[in-house]
């Protein structure tokens, strides 16, 4: 290798990490938290004739977005239907009523796709929160027994 092709070289690779310096010097990427209170939740027991639906009591969810300079998506997904030993009840008997509306919104739960909750844009900051009132239709065809299920509440800003 000659001293000028040597030099060449050094000269790329002295350009090549002063690319790579400012990235290892900048701000970490977003910051999400989220907390959910109650964790637990139940529905009342009530006659399916005069109660078509039945809700539970709200959900709290605290959130903050800091560092983030584009969207945010609040999603919640269940890992399957009501169960209650060999009993289910579909998952999508389950609705919810979200407030407040922007950036939160009503819809129902999945166990295959993500339901959006809430959405934005920008940094959250300082913390906000939000309710969501879960809903289930009465009917007299469940079979009875103790039901549950985990829904997983995921915030995500890319």
């Amino acid at each position: 290798m000659t001293r000028a092709t040597l030099l060449r070289s050094l000269l790329l690779a002295a350009a090549w990490l002063a690319l790579l310096a400012p990235a290892a010097t900048a701000q970490p990427g977003p910051r999400l938290d989220i907390s959910i209170t109650p964790v637990t939740t139940t529905f009342p027991l009530s006659d399916p004739d005069t109660v078509p639906t039945v809700a539970a009591a709200p959900v709290q969810i605290t959130y903050r977005i800091r560092q983030n300079d584009g969207p945010w998506t609040l999603t919640v997904l269940a890992n399957g239907d009501l169960l209650a030993g060999p009993s289910t009840v579909d998952i999508s008997k389950v609705t919810w009523v979200a407030t407040p509306a922007p950036p939160f919104q009503n819809g129902v739960l999945s166990k295959t796709v993500a339901q959006r909750l809430a959405s934005g844009t920008g940094n959250v900051n300082p913390a906000r929160q939000g309710q969501v009132t879960f809903r289930l239709t009465n009917a007299w065809d469940y079979t009875a027994g103790l039901y549950t299920q985990t829904i997983v509440f995921t915030l995500t800003a890319p």
